[in-house]
């Protein structure tokens, strides 16, 4: 059994594959992956190793005798009425009801730009504040000042805005709140559930270990607070932290008695020196939820121990503690998501900005005519699934311009582009041929792209024959050998090898442009005159290349950005 599949998707990988070729005798993979994706959404992600795996079944069946053959029908094809029966769920999953405005939020810290690891959590958030005509709230995390880049507060908020379509009701900025933490810090403290530890990290292990609680626990509240007051001006970094109390006999040790606040000399993007005792994560967390009055809290299940952390306040103050969905962790392989490295390669120069089309970053996909939409119903699809993933960047990749295709594909008007371009000159052209293209082939009504009329032709290098015929891509049917006009429609008995071209004309210039990429070299090419006519942003298909998206004119080159295929 091949071990890249459950049990259930293999059987109807099989009961799909003997159905098929009961029907037709031979079968395209294809039309099985179709069917099988139908049944199961989350397998987008794999589509090579489907690919693979089902035409090993194809072979397979293919070779069974006729009985063999009946009786592996009657088996596989009972998995495929079992599959119809499941009701496919339609858009994200109820959530737990609740008589507040649901209110979510993501929470990323401006150490880089947004990336794609950031977008499926903030999505399902955002998606849900829609369901629920809640509210989103982005919360920058900025109270630890290392790895912190001042310009990338504006940007978070910006690119945020793109992928959520503008559903950021509200922006935090934690450093903005740092004497609302100290308040609750004193309260803590003055109820005795908070106290100064001043333990040496190897100390404190040893504490830990042995489930002790430290002497320094117990003080009298009036001696902590005036170490809490030391903590501020006269102790040094790393040898005083503020600890919630909790139960140092709780069996998991991260829980006992955890680290709130940290005294730390760095100084802050923001706020420079002003302060120098910082609340820790869950501390400055559980401060901020119970603030925005959230309601539900999703995110990855590496914070299942945060949140049974933040538990203990919420339960110190006697707060309302929000529903906490913890959703697993799509790893992606081929590629290394670091917004912090994102950021030193950008400030580094290896990257032009955020926007490079070679980062896998929110502001990249934007450049490059990605609609936010993509994304969004990939995380419809995907749902808050529990379930680690590992998947190869490139499929998931895959699966999210397939999306987008069905978005901008209707929108997107063709053009030509001719890349390395060579000059030929094709004899015996009719006078009464018409260049004339139409914009976009299934809606005639947005009309067509006229060229002025020409014997002479720039094709690309590759198309370059010596013999056989050739077809001037919706223009007309030429025999290089003859230096002979054929016909005018398509005939695929011509066995003719379409290709692009462009007129050469002294009565309109084609352009020059600049097609700049996430992958490969940049492409530098002609186009032909409508394109400098596009406004800026507007996506459009090179016909039989890809789509791209016009993103501006640096004299005399248009430059675009590939989208996808």
């Amino acid at each position: 059994m091949s071990k890249k599949f459950s049990e259930e998707t293999l059987n109807l990988i099989k009961g799909i594959t003997i159905e098929n070729l009961e029907k037709y005798s031979k079968v395209n993979p294809k039309s099985i992956l179709g069917k099988l994706i139908g049944t199961n959404p989350d397998l987008k992600t794999k589509i090579p190793l489907l690919i693979k795996e089902i035409e090993s079944t194809i072979e397979t069946f293919s070779k069974l005798s006729k009985p063999e053959f009946e009786k592996t029908y009657k088996k596989y094809t009972a998995h495929i009425k079992q599959a119809d029966k499941i009701e496919k769920r339609k858009g994200l999953p109820e959530l737990k009801p609740t008589t507040k405005e649901y209110c979510f939020r993501f929470a990323p810290s401006p150490s880089g730009p947004l990336h794609v690891g950031h977008l499926i959590p903030l999505l399902l958030n955002s998606e849900y504040a829609k369901k629920y005509n809640g509210k989103l709230v982005l919360r920058l995390e900025d109270t630890n000042p290392s790895n912190i880049s001042k310009e990338i507060y504006k940007e978070l908020e910006e690119d945020a805005n793109w992928a959520t379509e503008n559903k950021i009701s509200e922006v935090i900025i934690q450093s903005e709140h740092v004497e609302d933490y100290y308040k609750y810090a004193k309260q803590l403290i003055k109820e005795g559930n908070a106290y100064i530890s001043t333990s040496k990290p190897e100390e404190w292990k040893e504490l830990v270990k042995n489930k002790t609680e430290s002497p320094e626990r117990n003080l009298s509240p009036e001696k902590q607070l005036k170490k809490w007051e030391e903590m501020h001006t006269t102790l040094k970094e790393g040898s005083a932290v503020v600890r919630v109390k909790t139960d140092m006999q709780h069996k998991n040790p991260a829980i006992r008695d955890w680290p709130a606040f940290r005294i730390t000399e760095e100084e802050h993007a923001l706020v420079g020196k002003k302060h120098r005792v910082w609340p820790l994560m869950n501390f400055s967390v559980a401060v901020d939820d119970n603030r925005s009055n959230l309601t539900h809290v999703i995110r990855g299940k590496d914070h299942l121990t945060n949140a049974d952390r933040q538990k203990y306040i919420y339960n110190y103050f006697n707060w309302d503690v929000p529903e906490y969905i913890h959703i697993g962790r799509i790893n992606f392989e081929g590629i290394t998501i670091s917004a912090s490295q994102f950021q030193k390669d950008i400030e580094e120069g290896k990257y032009s900005g955020r926007d490079d089309p070679k980062l896998p970053t929110a502001a990249a996909f934007k450049k490059r005519g990605i609609s936010p939409k993509a994304f969004i119903k990939y995380v419809h699809e995907l749902g808050p699934s529990k379930v680690d993933k590992t998947v190869p960047f490139e499929d998931f990749m895959k699966a999210i311009y397939a999306f987008n295709r069905e978005i901008i594909e209707p929108e997107a008007n063709r053009y030509f582009i001719v890349e390395d371009p060579v000059e030929v000159e094709l004899t015996d052209l009719p006078s009464t041929l018409k260049a004339e293209l139409p914009l976009h082939p299934n809606f005639p009504s947005r009309g067509v792209r006229k060229f002025h009329k020409s014997n002479k032709f720039y094709i690309e290098k590759k198309d370059v024959k010596k013999d056989g015929n050739i077809r001037l891509m919706h223009l007309c049917n030429y025999s290089v050998k003859a230096k002979k006009f054929l016909s005018e429609n398509l005939d695929k008995e011509l066995n003719a090898k379409v290709i692009h071209w462009l007129p050469i004309s002294d009565k309109e210039k084609n352009v020059e442009v600049l097609v700049k990429r996430a992958h490969g070299k940049d492409i530098k090419a002609i186009g032909e005159p409508a394109l400098s006519k596009l406004d800026q942003g507007t996506i459009v298909q090179f016909e039989r290349k890809f789509f791209a998206r016009f993103d501006s004119k640096e004299g005399n080159v248009l430059v675009f950005y590939e989208t996808h295929k």
